[in-house]
């Protein structure tokens, strides 16, 4: 399985609807670029300027809500 981690931020009605809307049984590590560690970790992946919320898939990288639950759905083979 791949690595997934879904970038959010506080107060994101995009990252909201994301997240209640994955795939169950995804192993999916969410971080909030709001905190001093998402934010190292969302500047890492360059990806510090994007709109949020943004999905990495290994080193792929996904931005939008529509994009990233299809991607997701995608991964769980659904």
């Amino acid at each position: 399985m791949p690595e997934v981690k879904l970038f959010t931020k506080n107060d994101c009605e995009k990252c909201e609807h994301v997240k209640e809307r994955m795939p169950k049984g995804l192993e999916i590590e969410i971080i909030n670029a709001d905190t001093v560690d998402g934010l190292a970790e969302a500047a890492y992946y360059e990806i510090v300027e994007e709109t949020f919320p943004v999905l990495v898939v290994d080193e792929e990288v996904i931005c939008g809500a529509i994009p990233i639950l299809e991607k997701l759905k995608s991964i769980a083979g659904q």
